[in-house]
């Protein structure tokens, strides 16, 4: 079975790239609104979430990203969280991840790095003896 990731960007052709990026590899459940993601974060319960940190709501509110990562830290505390914002300096990555965000990702960022992330984040289950077929009834 391949581990749930939950992705959040305002933008949908981010949304769509990084679903056709990582759908061979992970079951994708993509996000372009608030209400949306916590929907679908409540029905799917993924093992990571790649959260846009910095996708307003409206002016003078928190962030989407930071609200969303607030109700699944909140509702999912073993969910991992993968945080993508265009301006990691070390005030905003004290802040993210005081907030419960394990990883950081610089926008606009490599796909490569994407990946290492979420393998990191994410490691993909490994077949054990029983689920491949390999093992031997003795006695």
């Amino acid at each position: 079975m391949k581990p749930r990731i939950l992705i959040y960007d305002k933008d949908q052709a981010i949304t769509r790239q990084l679903f056709w990026t990582l759908c061979d590899t992970y079951d994708v459940v993509t996000a372009n609104e608030l209400q949306t993601a916590l929907r679908r974060a409540a029905a799917y319960e993924p093992a990571v979430a790649v959260l846009d940190l910095n996708a307003p709501v409206a002016p003078g509110y928190e962030d989407a990203g930071v609200r969303i990562l607030q109700y699944l830290k909140g509702h999912f505390p073993k969910l991992r969280i993968l945080g993508m914002t265009v301006e990691i300096i070390p005030e905003t990555k004290r802040k993210y991840f005081s907030l419960g965000v394990d990883e950081l990702l610089d926008k606009p960022f490599d796909t490569q790095q994407l990946l290492d992330l979420l393998r990191r984040l994410a490691p993909l289950r490994s077949f054990d003896a029983a689920e491949s077929g390999s093992f031997t009834l003795c006695c």
